[in-house]
């Protein structure tokens, strides 16, 4: 079984092709895929889960290392693949996820604003936080 097979095997609610999944996140309870995967060429998988976990939290929820998520080493430095680059893009819907995941916590706050409710230090946070990962979609979408 390969590296990618192991891991895919693992997750819920996998879902993609080529090189390119989303699944739940192992590492918080996620009933929405928000945990994006990606194999690159020469066989470096790629984690980044949207709601902020880290890639150590993820592996370790699996039962795995950070070394797992890589080629199995060559013996000799000649044989190995160069590495490649790769430039593929998130799929469209793994962006519209991401904002409509992030302006739904903005309309909570503003909603909570609106009644005249003040928002905590760590509301706060969750907010700059948010604002964050939109201008992040935005600039990768090129808007």
């Amino acid at each position: 079984m390969s590296q990618i097979e192991n891991l895919i095997n693992r997750l819920d609610k996998v879902k993609g092709r080529n090189g390119n999944w989303t699944a739940c996140c192992p590492a918080h309870s996620d009933r929405s895929p928000s945990l994006a995967i990606r194999l690159l060429e020469d066989e470096r998988i790629l984690l980044h889960c949207f709601a902020g976990c880290d890639v150590n939290e993820i592996v370790q929820s699996l039962g795995m290392t950070i070394s797992d998520l890589f080629p199995p080493k060559t013996e000799n430095f000649e044989d190995s693949k160069p590495i490649k680059i790769n430039t593929q893009k998130f799929f469209a819907t793994d962006l519209l996820r991401i904002m409509s995941f992030e302006s739904m916590v903005v309309m909570i706050a503003a909603s909570d604003l609106s009644k005249g409710k003040k928002l905590n230090e760590r509301d706060m946070d969750r907010m700059k936080l948010s604002f964050e990962r939109i201008q992040e979609v935005a600039r990768y979408a090129g808007v």
